[in-house]
């Protein structure tokens, strides 16, 4: 259930031409105006910038405390930048690796891996794909 609701909610949010247009004429975003959109309970995605149609866009991930994302992979290679908190990667063999402000990481896509928010504070990240978007979850 958890996996088609976030890929459901995850492909809802990425297609919404409305949510790409969110910041087409502003110069400066201030966090408390960032268009969260709900992806599953205590994990939301933003459009950060860029454009959808050219494939130059970079989004926000934010993951309330606690919060996690199951097993999954993606299509394409994206790298990843914990801009707040401490967000911890679990890879494909189960080992962790907690980042935290001005950590980036490659993620190859294919790769399957976890993603968990530890500490007090919500974790924000920018997310810049190689590509579309998407999340492959195991059978």
């Amino acid at each position: 259930m958890l996996k088609t609701l976030f890929a459901a909610a995850t492909t809802a949010v990425i297609a919404t031409s409305a949510f790409a247009d969110t910041h087409a004429d502003e110069h400066i975003v201030m966090a408390d105006d960032i268009a969260w959109q709900d992806v599953v309970p205590g994990i939301q995605l933003a459009l950060g910038w860029g454009d959808l149609e050219a494939g130059d866009d970079i989004w926000l991930i934010r993951m309330e405390p606690g919060a996690a994302l199951p097993s999954h992979a993606h299509t394409n290679d994206y790298w990843g930048m914990t801009v707040q908190g401490t967000w911890v990667h679990i890879h494909e063999d189960g080992s962790e690796t907690a980042t935290t402000v001005g950590d980036y990481a490659l993620v190859e896509g294919g790769v399957f891996h976890a993603d968990r928010c530890d500490g007090d504070v919500p974790c924000i990240g920018l997310l810049d794909f190689d590509g579309e978007r998407d999340a492959i979850f195991p059978e």
